[in-house]
């Protein structure tokens, strides 16, 4: 049983969580975001294989000294997530948009990212059109889902349950059907151009943190139905 103050905290961490993996895969990362990972210290053992496995490749990343990680990771964001400089004729490029992944087409734009669309909407949450991207990119998935946290957080200040409730199903629904869904797949695909362990690794993190944070929305789920009842 969580108490009020327990989900708050919960909602908070999470909106703030998938705010900055929702950054690390927009654009190339700057030097302070870099010594920042650097300087974090990566559990080894957290219940969770992906979240396991991918803290595990951060830390070999981060274990070898380098005298230039912004152009090194620069480069690497480059040829995994826009195949800069990668031959890809008839073979699938780890470029972050869920329609690539899961229509038969294998391009942008498909059902998938309507859904999405759809989903914003009925939230409240806005892709910024002068970002010239297709709204079911990962990193807009990944803010949206920030954004849902953070009025969580409002409702459990606000003591509206049967909204919260709601929200809870939604955030459910969403990581189901439109995060997890095709996560995996991008990982897999990303292992085959990249030539560093680091932004492989951070997939592996974002896939563990989902898949934890849903466990423990459905037990929130639980405790608000019960609570309804």
């Amino acid at each position: 049983m969580y108490s009020s103050s327990e989900l708050a905290d919960f909602f908070a961490s999470s909106a703030t969580t998938y705010r900055f993996y929702a950054q690390l895969f927009f654009k190339e990362l700057n030097e302070q975001a870099i010594d920042a990972l650097a300087r974090e210290t990566y559990p080894c053992e957290t219940g969770n294989e992906s979240l396991d496995a991918g803290y595990a490749l951060v830390r070999r990343y981060f274990a070898f000294p380098g005298t230039d990680r912004r152009t090194q990771l620069a480069c690497e964001y480059a040829r995994v997530f826009l195949a800069a400089g990668v031959y890809s004729k008839g073979k699938r490029t780890a470029v972050p948009y869920e329609s690539v992944f899961t229509s038969e087409e294998h391009i942008v734009m498909q059902e998938s990212r309507d859904d999405v669309v759809r989903r914003y909407w009925e939230e409240g949450f806005l892709v910024d059109p002068s970002l010239h991207e297709p709204e079911d990119h990962l990193s807009f998935e990944l803010e949206f889902l920030s954004h849902i946290n953070a009025r969580c957080v409002q409702l459990c200040a606000d003591g509206d349950r049967e909204a919260l409730a709601c929200a809870v199903e939604r955030q459910i629904s969403f990581i189901e059907d439109h995060v997890l869904n095709w996560i995996g797949d991008l990982y897999d695909t990303a292992c085959d151009y990249a030539k560093l362990a680091f932004y492989t690794g951070m997939i592996l993190v974002v896939k563990g943190t989902l898949e934890q944070n849903k466990a423990i929305l459905e037990d929130v789920r639980a405790q608000l139905s019960g609570a309804a009842a």
